[in-house]
């Protein structure tokens, strides 16, 4: 049995059996090529829902806010590796009821870049396949085809990925990926060496110079899983004005600083900000960084143990020491 069948056969019994009100899941989008979220709330409507590469959304996002009627429902969902720890985050924060959820992980092997697919091609896709495991076949409108290895086009979020299986699920669609070995080695942090290696003036100079380009359109706190205080959004207020409407170099990096400090020790490098960005910046690599501060001070990677508290409920002002 495929992960995708494993997934319908989940949610078609959750819903029957009335475990849950809805299940979230991922269906095709106007053709092959894209997949969008999908919520089912009929057993019969389940042959919908599908498992590929393409399917990059984060769908812990959903459960965060402003769910679909029935305001207090009990929700079904699909988790891949990063997608399961920002739902142990938030679990850890007591920010989502435990007890109204239904959690399928489906172990993912790294999920491809519909962007980067699009450069190879003048023209539109209307097909994206998955022959066999390792393998990309892309199709355009005017029948151009291509055959891609999956690990040239994934995003780059996935790069570095150490969590390939969900860490918590309470069923899983089908044989786990072979896990990385983590006892006793640190996380790849290769990604962010170049920045690292510049000076404190050419840091601020890089920042300024690749947040420039950022509009302040808010996509990226809009599909964060782990950005939460949506109805008080220190970016978003304006009486008082704390951060200025101005789109400039400077007022992009404070709104970006902000949010990098807010998700900083819960974000699981999904790479949901990456995608969403209408201008590609490459923003989850600040949040990397972040990552990478945190792991050096406190041996924390966020999201892999549920009954392990956040980490900044966990410092000790009297006991901890920085540098020692």
């Amino acid at each position: 049995m495929s992960r995708q069948d494993h997934i319908r056969e989940f949610a078609a019994k959750a819903l029957a059996d009335g475990r849950v009100d809805y299940f979230i899941g991922w269906k095709k989008g106007h053709n092959a090529s894209e997949v969008i979220p999908a919520f089912v709330k009929d057993p019969a409507d389940v042959e919908q829902l599908i498992w590929n590469p393409l399917c990059h959304h984060n769908l812990v996002t959903f459960i965060k806010r402003n769910m679909p009627d029935p305001v207090d429902a009990k929700i079904g969902l699909c988790v891949k590796g990063c997608d399961s720890r920002t739902l142990v985050s938030l679990l850890q924060e007591e920010l989502v009821d435990k007890e109204k959820l239904y959690v399928v992980g489906v172990p993912c092997d790294g999920v491809v870049d519909r962007r980067k697919l699009e450069k190879e091609f003048a023209d539109e896709l209307v097909d994206v396949a998955f022959p066999e495991k390792g393998k990309v076949v892309v199709t355009t409108r005017k029948g151009e085809t291509k055959e891609f290895a999956q690990a040239e086009v994934l995003l780059d979020a996935c790069g570095h990925c150490r969590y390939p299986n969900a860490v918590y699920a309470d069923d899983v669609a089908g044989p786990l990926e072979t896990e990385p070995d983590r006892e006793g080695t640190k996380p790849d942090w290769s990604d962010i060496a170049d920045y690292e290696n510049l000076s404190d003036d050419e840091k601020q100079a890089a920042l300024e110079k690749v947040y420039s380009t950022c509009v302040r359109c808010f996509a990226c706190i809009h599909v964060c899983p782990v950005c939460v205080c949506w109805d008080k959004c220190v970016n978003r207020s304006r009486q008082p004005e704390l951060v200025a409407q101005k789109v400039g170099a400077k007022e992009n990096l404070l709104f970006q600083m902000i949010h990098m400090f807010h998700v900083a020790g819960r974000c699981t490098s999904c790479g949901a900000c990456d995608r969403a960005c209408p201008v590609e910046i490459p923003l989850h690599l600040l949040h990397r960084k972040m990552n990478k501060e945190i792991y050096d001070m406190f041996g924390f990677e966020p999201g892999t143990k549920l009954d392990e508290k956040p980490v900044f409920q966990l410092f000790d002002l009297a006991t901890d020491h920085f540098g020692d």
